[in-house]
């Protein structure tokens, strides 16, 4: 077993701005849970997966993100950045990019990106994430679900 990395999330027609959990795995099966949410309140129902800057990150189990992030300082970012991979995602006509793994800044909710809502929990999170890149691990699988 590798590293892993999986965000769920229950999407429903609400106003309020919906969190979900990211979940990152070890190999010998332990987890840590980051508290996080994708899109903007009101555009996180079923079907708002494909309204660029407004909804939560598409379904899917192909994403990959770097143990190393980036400096950003694209407002709502403003700090390290994951870039999820493949960029940009296509289904048939629509799709979306430049979506990432960031601490949720600014005003509550994402573009698209998947955002950690607690400061404290994205440090933690950069932090394993270096360590995890220490180990010469340069990727890790993304998967994003949704109930």
């Amino acid at each position: 077993m590798a590293h892993s990395l999986l965000f769920e999330m229950a999407l429903a027609n609400s106003n309020n701005l919906l969190e979900g959990l990211l979940n990152l795995t070890y190999p010998d099966g332990s987890v840590i849970r980051y508290r996080a949410t994708s899109g903007c309140a009101g555009w996180q129902r079923y079907g708002d997966e494909w309204v660029r800057g407004k909804g939560p990150i598409p379904a899917g189990e192909k994403y990959q993100i770097p143990t190393l992030g980036y400096w950003l300082d694209t407002r709502g970012v403003e700090g390290l950045f994951y870039h999820i991979t493949p960029d940009p995602v296509v289904s048939g006509s629509k799709i979306r990019a430049e979506l990432g793994i960031h601490f949720d800044a600014n005003l509550p909710g994402t573009a698209g990106c998947i955002g950690l809502m607690n400061l404290e929990g994205w440090q933690g999170f950069c932090r394993r994430l270096s360590q995890i890149a220490a180990l010469g691990v340069e990727h890790l699988p993304l998967t994003v679900r949704y109930k």
